[in-house]
């Protein structure tokens, strides 16, 4: 029943966001109107069993029972009309934030869950494991949410404002969208805003959250992706705000970059990536800046680590990477930074705060194709594209690999290929034919493995094959490869920079 339902909804707002008493009569005439009833339920509801939910997924089933035919959109309106108004939250997040900004996070994405913006349930159902590399460990989940995204569809946003309304997915006028002109509704979405490099910004969640507490910080401006020094800035006022949380840039040039390049933001949260547990490779030392440590990183592709409590001094260095990065050339190692293209040098910045030290990674990138490599010679290699082709950005740089939903069906394929031997190959790929572009990783796998493993094994065995396949494509990002001749171009890079060796960590 429809009207009991929406009895529920509201005392469940009550007890998980936040609903004021004096705010219940208004939201119980919305809901009766948006369904079209003339009287609310009189009759008693279970609320011992509303206590206990953790996220509302049992009374929007409820509501789905109710009115089969209910669109998502209308889900999200209803979910929306319960959850507190943008100026309620904001004032309980500026009192929290003065408390600490872990409380006033932990209040604000707990919300966003209870809310059912982030679809917990559905992100629990994701697989999530560890690799163990070389030198470094690997976090990989296939995540079942996510759409899969063709770099040629993400390299026609760079640029691009739309000039339908909403601009862009992450404009700031999604906040309480209905949804309609192709573009998807955002009833229940909330933000909160801030100050970065005097500019209006505001912080929201991902609906997909890759990992703990998973921000995206956006700007207010409708504005593409842009890398220059002031973002450096930004990124430093985001960790001054938020010392709980690191914040990065995805590049602002399609195949290295995010899938949305035409709104300027960022992504941060609670995680530690495995990139900053990485040791370092190179002490490197600049004769201006004694008061800014400087690392070259033992990590697969070129990234370079700068700690510092000085702020100025660190983005003047940053910048100095940057600008050298975009004009730098080496035929012999296939490093273009612009031609008749375009531009194809930029970086992946991230910054965190660490016992009052600002570490900011500075991660190399260049989108040039070849013959070869037609998807980008610093892309995953075509040879790894049964696993992931979508662009590697910022947080797949930082070695947390979000791999497509589709996988979790085919790897489960291939490990029962890998422990029943009674179908020859081609004929189980021929009856499922998402195996065929897997058909060479397969091929290894039998040779390697055998195919008389017990399931459990086989599926171990596919999960380390798959952490070795991450490893490799974290490693045909790197602008300066291990051999002799990306090593000397390393050393020639960071000469022009200003820098010297000073020591050698290995």
């Amino acid at each position: 029943m429809i009207s009991k339902t929406i009895e529920e909804l509201l005392y469940y707002a009550s007890k998980k966001l936040d609903m004021k008493e004096d705010n219940l009569m208004y939201v119980r005439n919305s809901l009766l109107h948006e369904f079209n009833l003339n009287e609310p339920y009189e009759g008693e509801i279970d609320k011992e069993m509303i206590d206990s939910l953790e996220t509302p997924t049992t009374l929007i089933n409820e509501l789905k029972e109710d009115i089969p035919e209910i669109s998502q959109e209308e889900i999200e309106r209803v979910m929306g009309l319960i959850t507190p108004y943008p100026s309620e939250l904001n004032e309980k997040f500026k009192k929290l934030r003065d408390e600490s900004p872990e409380k006033a996070c932990k209040y604000f994405y707990g919300l966003m869950i209870k809310n059912n913006y982030i679809k917990m349930d559905d992100i629990k159902k994701n697989i999530f494991w560890i690799y163990e590399g070389y030198n470094n460990e690997l976090k990989i989940t296939i995540n079942l949410a996510k759409p899969e995204k063709d770099n040629k569809d993400i390299a026609k946003l760079v640029g691009h404002v739309s000039t339908s309304y909403p601009k862009t997915a992450l404009s700031y006028t999604n906040v309480g969208y209905y949804g309609g002109n192709g573009k998807a509704a955002r009833s229940n979405i909330r933000v909160v805003p801030s100050k970065l490099a005097y500019e209006d910004w505001f912080m929201q969640y991902s609906p997909y959250a890759y990992y703990d507490e998973h921000a995206i910080i956006i700007s207010k401006a409708d504005a593409p992706m842009h890398i220059t020094s002031d973002t450096f800035r930004r990124l430093l006022d985001f960790v001054d705000q938020f010392p709980n949380y690191f914040v990065g840039s995805n590049s602002d040039l399609p195949i290295v970059g995010g899938s949305i390049l035409n709104q300027e933001h960022f992504q941060g949260g609670l995680e530690e990536m495995p990139m900053m547990r990485s040791r370092s490779r190179y002490t490197l030392k600049h004769p201006t800046f004694d008061d800014v440590k400087v690392y070259y990183q033992d990590w697969y592709n070129s990234a370079f680590k700068l700690v510092s409590k000085n702020r100025s001094n660190l983005v003047r260095l940053a910048a100095i990477f940057l600008y050298s990065w975009e004009s730098y050339n080496d035929e012999k190692n296939q490093i273009t930074s612009e031609d008749f293209e375009g531009r194809h040098s930029t970086i992946t910045p991230i910054a965190r705060k660490v016992n009052d030290e600002y570490e900011l990674y500075i991660i190399l990138r260049n989108n040039k194709t070849s013959i070869e490599y037609p998807d980008g010679i610093y892309h995953a290699h075509p040879e790894y594209h049964n696993i992931k082709k979508e662009g590697i950005g910022l947080i797949e740089a930082m070695g947390l690999f979000i791999l497509p939903g589709r996988l979790m069906k085919e790897l489960n394929l291939i490990a029962q290929i890998l422990s029943d031997s009674t179908h020859p190959i081609r004929e189980v790929v021929k009856a499922n034919p998402s195996l065929e572009k897997h058909l060479n990783f397969i091929n290894a796998l039998a040779i390697k493995y055998g195919r008389s493993n017990k399931i459990d094994a086989a599926e171990e065995i596919i999960k380390t094959e798959v952490g070795k396949v991450c490893e490799n494509i974290l490693r045909n990002t790197g602008v300066f490869k291990d051999g002799i001749d990306g090593q000397l171009a390393l050393f020639r890079f960071i000469k022009i920079c200003g820098f010297e060796v000073v020591e050698d960590e290995q």
